[in-house]
């Protein structure tokens, strides 16, 4: 005589839940791998914000090489073509972040000077130095095209942008852009002219992987064990 455990509709639950447990172990086991990668990411870029900063035109390296290192910069802005980079928001404050075409011996450099607090734009006249002066920042890849979020318009050149697209921004200065922009540390000399907040620097991140794991391989325990209670009560609990 067959056992009723292996009636078909037990038989279901049975592949049900094995089937759950199996994928929540396996899910466990995927959050555990991304707990390494991210310790390996943020150990990268660690090292790239601790090294000492380089100029910007010595990497003979591909541009994706460059991304987070600490970098030195000299020539002039272009005040006359800076970008505002809408909506920004800082301490309950509307503005824009001011992104200002640094004219340097290995093309356009845009740098991203950091916050100001302008709803409409009137600092924009706000004289500023146009002395040759360096810039220490980090450098970044362009921000290129998303599917999420404000977008730059296709066509027609650009005062206000919503992403530092740089394969967009190109054509408007002439396609001499560099392919990274440089997010300001310090400025020397002090340009003046109005006060920036400076961007918030790239940290590592710091995601509860191995806590996902657990609670992970916790659902499949408890999956497991809650289905072998349930077939207890039903078949050996006089």
């Amino acid at each position: 005589m067959s056992s009723p455990l292996l009636k078909p509709r037990w038989l279901v639950g049975h592949v049900l839940v094995v089937g759950l447990s199996i994928a929540f172990i396996f899910l466990g086991f995927w959050q555990l791998d991304r707990h390494f990668d991210q310790r390996e990411e943020n150990a990268f870029l660690e090292g790239r914000l601790d090294a000492e900063p380089a100029d910007l035109g010595s990497f003979g390296e591909t541009v994706e090489a460059i991304e987070f290192r600490r970098v030195q910069v000299t020539g002039r802005y272009d005040y006359a073509s800076q970008l505002e980079l809408r909506p920004r928001a800082r301490n309950g404050q509307v503005g824009y972040e001011q992104i200002v075409p640094l004219e340097t011996s290995i093309g356009l450099v845009l740098v991203n000077r950091g916050f100001i607090a302008d709803a409409d734009g009137s600092a924009r006249a706000t004289p500023q130095a146009t002395g040759v002066l360096e810039v220490t920042g980090t450098a970044r890849l362009s921000q290129g095209v998303s599917r999420f979020g404000p977008q730059n318009p296709d066509a027609g050149v650009l005062d206000v942008i919503a992403r530092i697209d740089l394969d967009r921004l190109n054509p408007q200065f002439g396609n001499v852009l560099f392919p990274a922009y440089v997010e300001m540390i310090v400025e020397n000399p002090d340009p003046g002219g109005l006060p920036t907040v400076r961007v918030p620097e790239p940290v590592p991140l710091n995601r509860p992987h191995v806590l996902y794991s657990i609670q992970w391989w916790a659902f499949a325990a408890v999956a497991t064990v809650g289905w072998m209670l349930y077939l207890r009560k039903q078949f050996f609990t006089p």
